[in-house]
């Protein structure tokens, strides 16, 4: 989509040239452009790019930690530029979240279509992973409430509706989660009974 930040990373001044005179036309705002692996990852840190444009002529082994790291910190989409024939590379974009891939020799039309769902593909992802870490996050909240309701019902002798009443009124009281005076009712459990 127009209007979104990329950073270049290529060994060849001439293929980062290539990359700007197809993506700026087109709306795409370059950030800056870098030979090695660990500037890029700087870069990326740095400015925040919506993607980057990766050369896979790069030194591949040190490429790789940093194509897995924008990977698994989901820092921005990537499309990796190179032969689709290296065995390497396709054992990476098989294992990959945020990683695209586009053949050389650069074509405008192949770029700009690669750009455009590199960048669908990683939002999908991306809210995906969010949403995974939200509903993980909701079931622990459940499962430490849950076990705090019980230990309220054995010690105090109430209902199950009373003890989640009396969790949820102190959680009101005292402006803190129902996670939070779960976790503080299980740890006061756990010290009287040792």
């Amino acid at each position: 989509m127009p209007g979104e930040k990329y950073v270049v990373a290529s060994l060849e001044n001439p293929m980062q040239i290539a990359i700007r005179n197809i993506l700026n036309p087109n709306g795409y705002i370059f950030l800056g452009n870098c030979s090695d692996s660990t500037t890029l990852l700087r870069l990326i840190r740095s400015y925040s790019p919506d993607f980057v444009v990766v050369d896979l002529g790069m030194q591949l082994r040190e490429l790789r930690t940093t194509l897995e790291t924008i990977d698994d910190e989901m820092l921005c989409a990537c499309i990796a530029v190179g032969d689709y024939k290296d065995v390497e590379v396709i054992s990476l974009l098989k294992k990959s979240k945020a990683l695209s891939f586009c053949p050389k020799p650069l074509n405008r039309e192949i770029l700009l279509h690669s750009v455009e769902m590199a960048n669908m593909n990683y939002q999908r992802i991306y809210e995906l992973d969010r949403k995974l870490k939200e509903m993980t996050e909701n079931y622990e909240t459940r499962k430490v409430v849950e076990r705090a309701k019980w230990i309220l019902i054995e010690r105090d002798g109430i209902s199950e509706n009373e003890a989640y009443e009396r969790m949820r009124k102190k959680s009101m009281d005292s402006r803190l989660s129902m996670k939070a005076i779960a976790e503080a009712i299980i740890f006061t459990y756990e010290i009287t009974n040792k």
